[in-house]
C-alpha cells in the first residue's frame, strides 16, 4: 500500500482546494452580477467565466477521486491529480486579473493551494524509480505532437502581439490596455514547458514521460473549458467565431486520444516511486573536537556491516 508514503498534507490540500473551488464556482454560477463587464472590458467576459466555472465545478469530483487513487499507489492517478491542480492554478491566475469581485481572496487561496500541491507532488516523484512504468511510452510520436502544438500556439499568440508593437494594443485583450493573462501564462510557462518536454522525450529523459502526461491532461481540460465558454456565450445570444469551437474540439479530441494511448501504456510503478518528502530527514551534524569540523553520525549497524563500509 502507498498510503504511508503519500504526504499527510496531500489529502488536506485536495479537500481544501475542493472546498474553495466549490465556493467560487457556485458563486459565479448562481449569484447575479458575480462577474462584471464595465467599459473597456470584453462584453462576453461574464459568460466566458461562467462557462469556465461549470467545467471547473465538474472537475472537483475527478480531483478528489484522483487524490484517493494516488494515495492507494496509482502513479497514473497521481499525475492526473497534479494536472488538475495545474489547471486550477492556471485558471485562477486569469480570474485575479478580471474585474474585482467578492471571491478575490478565494481565487488567491486556490492559486496558492493548487501551486503548492503541484510543486510538492511533482518534485517528490522519484523519476528514476517511476521510469519502470514508462517502458512502452510512445516517446517519439508524442514528442513530435507536443513540439508541434507548442510551436503553433507560440506563433498564434505572437501573431496577436507583434502587430501591436510599437504604440498599439492587441485586439485579443480582455481588459483594454491590460495584457491578456493567457498570453503571459502560456508564453512564460506553459508553452516553454511543452516544447522542453518534447525535447526531453526525444532525449529519453526520465522526467519527460511524467511531464508529457500531465500536459496532455492540462491540454484536454483547457480545451473543454474553452468549449464551455463558447457554449455559454452562444446561449446568451453572443456572437462567436465558428472556427473557435472547431479548433477547441480538435484539441479535445486529439488530446483525449493521446491520453487513452498514454494511460494504457503506463504500467504499475514500484511502490517507492514517491519520496517521503522533498528533503531527507538526516541526523544533525556534530562538532568533532576543538577544530570545529562537523561529523555526521552514521546509522547504527552491526560490527560486520560497519567493517564492510
Amino acid at each position: 500500500m502507498m498510503i504511508g508514503a503519500w504526504p499527510a498534507s496531500a489529502s488536506p490540500v485536495s479537500v481544501a482546494v475542493a472546498v474553495v473551488v466549490l465556493a467560487v464556482t457556485l458563486y459565479g454560477l448562481l449569484v447575479e452580477g458575480a462577474y462584471r463587464a464595465p467599459v473597456g472590458v470584453r462584453e462576453t467576459l461574464p459568460e466566458t467565466l461562467r462557462g469556465q466555472d461549470l467545467l471547473t465545478l465538474l472537475i472537483v469530483p475527478v480531483l478528489l477521486w484522483a487524490g484517493l487513487r494516488a494515495r492507494a499507489g496509482s502513479l497514473r492517478a497521481h499525475i492526473v491529480w497534479l494536472a488538475l491542480l495545474f489547471y486550477l492554478a492556471y485558471t485562477y491566475l486569469m480570474y485575479v486579473v478580471t474585474p474585482f469581485n467578492d471571491m478575490f481572496l478565494l481565487y488567491v487561496a486556490a492559486i496558492g493551494l493548487a501551486s503548492y500541491g503541484v510543486l510538492n507532488g511533482l518534485l517528490r516523484i522519484d523519476v528514476a524509480v517511476a521510469s519502470a512504468a514508462f517502458t512502452e511510452f510512445p516517446r517519439r510520436a508524442l514528442a513530435g505532437f507536443l513540439l508541434a502544438v507548442g510551436a503553433l500556439f507560440v506563433a498564434l499568440w505572437l501573431a496577436q502581439i507583434l502587430p501591436a508593437i510599437p504604440g498599439d494594443v492587441p485586439e485579443a485583450l480582455i481588459v483594454y490596455d491590460i495584457p491578456n493573462a493567457v498570453h503571459v501564462l502560456d508564453l512564460a510557462f506553459v508553452l516553454p514547458l511543452m516544447i522542453a518536454t518534447g525535447v526531453l522525450l526525444f532525449r529519453r529523459h526520465q522526467v519527460a514521460s511524467v511531464l508529457a502526461t500531465l500536459l496532455l491532461v492540462k491540454m484536454t481540460t483547457v480545451g473543454l473549458a474553452l468549449l464551455f465558454m463558447n457554449g455559454f456565450v452562444y446561449a446568451d445570444g453572443g456572437q462567436i467565431d465558428v472556427a473557435e469551437p472547431a479548433i477547441w474540439s480538435v484539441i479535445v479530441a486529439v488530446g483525449s486520444m493521446w491520453l487513452v494511448v498514454v494511460m494504457r501504456r503506463i504500467h504499475q510503478a514500484p511502490v517507492s516511486w514517491l519520496r517521503p518528502g522533498l528533503w531527507a530527514h538526516g541526523t544533525p551534524a556534530k562538532a568533532d573536537g576543538p577544530t570545529g569540523q562537523s561529523r555526521r553520525t552514521l546509522p547504527s549497524s552491526t560490527p560486520g556491516e560497519a567493517r564492510s563500509r
